[in-house]
């Protein structure tokens, strides 16, 4: 598991829910989350950002993360079906960001 995953199944375990507003990493919880998994979260700031909003290839196409489930199973929104919520194994995460992101990451 990257440490973005780690990190967001920490989050999602303890009520945090994490998103992306802009440039901006936003962060909704029911209390104050801990010094630790702040300091954790604002050191790889750049790295969350980009997973919870790029594309990324699937077996299934480009699809973004939508949840993680458990240790085998996660929910994706696929490009071409954006519509509905796909489950799939987290092995067949690529992480690898799409043709598209990859091009406007050099702009």
């Amino acid at each position: 598991m990257s440490v973005c995953e780690s990190l967001f199944v920490e989050a999602w375990k303890a009520g945090i829910e994490l998103s992306v507003n802009g440039d901006k990493l936003h962060l909704e919880a029911n209390q104050e989350p801990s010094e630790d998994f702040m300091t954790r979260l604002k050191a790889h700031k750049p790295e969350l950002l980009r997973f919870l909003s790029c594309w990324i290839d699937t077996p299934f196409g480009e699809a973004k993360v939508w949840h993680f489930f458990s240790n085998r199973r996660c929910a994706v929104v696929l490009r071409n079906r954006p519509d509905r919520v796909t489950w799939m194994k987290r092995c067949d995460l690529g992480g690898k960001p799409s043709v598209e992101d990859k091009a406007a990451a050099v702009q």
